[in-house]
């Protein structure tokens, strides 16, 4: 989750919390693909999982033994940005501080922003980057198979931080607007290709690309999302789609009714082939058609209140999320978090039962 303004969303996510602190974690997504993950592993490949739990466990302040899942740990790598603090309910632990330290740019592992003409992932490529999700996860799963992946300046994991670092990213991957994003020229109102009016810098400066950041900078406006309340589009996705999709199924009260519920089945078309490396490629590749429909199903337009810098030009957009459009996202947002949590489950499978 890249968006700045998640606190308006915490009484909404506390309704759906899971049993324990209200609104302890980050919201209610990546734990649900955990839950998933750890239903099907302790089902269907219990070496795996004790492995995965293995690397998980820690002594707390008295010394006794604390078992961790993968439900749990997935949230950490959100809870370790700064100014977090309202939404994990605690200040960081020391585990995600001491990651924080040694990977100053873990905030950039989360996403890529794919422009949506280009429909697949091309590493170098406008809006990638080396630590993106698509080359954190191919990172993560390189090293929890006992090889040396390729040095990243600024990256450094411990394995039980990469395990939990999968936990989360695969999550991440399957939210549309991790993946794609759309791009406008100077004038913030025509669609452009960055790849071929020249690839954006860091932040767009010295570029007349303006980015719309995975949709942060897109604003929903009335009539808005009704479950929850979300300010711009890719908090949408985030949350709201989430909520709305437990919503449909009944299971508002509980993460782990609706995480019980989809791991009873998986999605069609969830398993990938090939080398777990190239998992993340093919991923963000599958992605990306829905995450042209997403954008593609709204009137997005120039926003007319005053609009903060976005690369070298000052641009904001707007746009409304009708009730159809809410019930299309809720839909595709239960799909999306099947496949994560059955993905994660096969990824660690690969891993450790190879």
């Amino acid at each position: 989750m890249r968006s700045t303004a998640r606190a308006t969303l915490l009484a909404a996510f506390a309704a759906v919390a899971v049993m324990g602190p209200a609104a302890a974690w980050d919201y209610p997504g990546h734990r649900i693909v955990g839950a998933i993950a750890d239903l099907v592993l302790q089902q269907h490949h219990p070496d795996a999982y004790k492995r995965v739990s293995d690397l998980l466990e820690r002594k707390d302040a008295s010394g006794h033994v604390e078992k961790r899942t993968l439900s749990q740990v997935a949230v950490f790598p959100d809870c370790a940005k700064p100014g977090n603090v309202p939404f994990c309910g605690r200040p960081p632990s020391d585990e995600e501080v001491k990651y924080a330290e040694r990977n100053k740019d873990h905030f950039k592992f989360h996403y890529t922003d794919i422009p949506l003409q280009q429909r697949k992932y091309v590493k170098g490529s406008a809006g990638t980057e080396d630590i993106d999700v698509v080359q954190m996860i191919a990172y993560a799963v390189t090293q929890l198979r006992g090889n040396k992946p390729p040095a990243k300046e600024g990256v450094e994991l411990t394995d039980a931080e990469a395990v939990w670092l999968l936990a989360h990213l695969v999550g991440d991957i399957h939210q549309p607007l991790h993946v794609g994003a759309k791009y406008f020229d100077a004038s913030c109102e025509r669609t452009v290709d960055p790849n071929a009016v020249g690839k954006p810098p860091k932040f767009g400066i010295g570029t007349t690309v303006a980015e719309t950041r995975g949709g942060n900078l897109i604003a929903l406006t009335a009539p808005a999302p009704a479950v929850p309340l979300a300010n711009n589009l890719h908090f949408y996705w985030d949350g709201a789609a989430v909520v709305r999709a437990m919503q449909a199924a009944g299971t508002i009260g509980s993460e782990r009714e609706f995480a019980k519920l989809l791991a009873s089945a998986p999605p069609r078309g969830w398993e990938t082939r090939g080398p777990p490396e190239t998992w993340g490629t093919q991923w963000a590749d599958e992605i990306m058609p829905l995450a042209v429909e997403a954008h593609g199903r709204l009137q997005i337009r120039k926003a007319t209140k005053p609009a903060p810098v976005s690369g070298a030009v000052n641009c904001k957009w707007e746009t409304i999320v009708n009730p159809s459009y809410e019930d299309w996202a809720s839909k595709q947002a239960r799909t999306q978090l099947a496949k994560a949590g059955f993905r994660l489950a096969a990824l660690f499978k690969a891993i450790f039962e190879p």
